[in-house]
């Protein structure tokens, strides 16, 4: 019984990341991920330290929302450093992309709860850094599901 489950749960993830494939913007170059990785690694650490240093922390009607940031930045952090780790030993788009797909769902998290708060000038120039590195990734990887791909 559990064996036909897998199987068909097995051709369901093959033929969506057939679909998923088709979207990717440039063919796969294992140096220039790996070094966008990296230097998106080196953008994201220490943002949580910046935003504790931010006057927002100490707003009441703000803190609950700058502390859903951090946490978001701190799995931000573990996820681009494992990103950067597998690429750096040779991982493909295909064993990575879960990491990046998880990168790319903080990172839609953390911009929706930013809205809520004042982000300094300080802070933006690194919040700035870190989406331009993700930028400079994307297109190597297939394009993020839709709400409506996921109905």
């Amino acid at each position: 019984m559990v064996r036909p489950i897998l199987t068909a749960l097995a051709l369901a993830l093959t033929f969506a990341l057939a679909q998923t494939g088709a979207a990717q913007t440039q063919q796969w170059d294992q140096a220039a991920v790996t070094e966008s990785a990296g230097k998106l690694r080196a953008a994201i650490d220490g943002l949580r330290d910046v935003l504790m240093s931010s006057p927002q922390i100490e707003n009441p009607a703000t803190r609950k929302y700058m502390f859903q940031i951090m946490d978001n930045l701190r799995q931000m952090e573990f996820s681009s450093q494992t990103l950067h780790s597998y690429l750096k030993k040779g991982s493909g788009m295909e064993e990575t992309l879960p990491t990046y797909n998880r990168l790319q769902q903080l990172r839609r998290e953390t911009e929706v709860l930013s809205r809520r708060v004042d982000i300094t000038a300080v802070t933006q120039p690194k919040l700035d850094e870190a989406r331009t590195w993700l930028a400079k990734i994307e297109p190597y990887y297939p394009a993020q599901p839709t709400v409506q791909d996921l109905k």
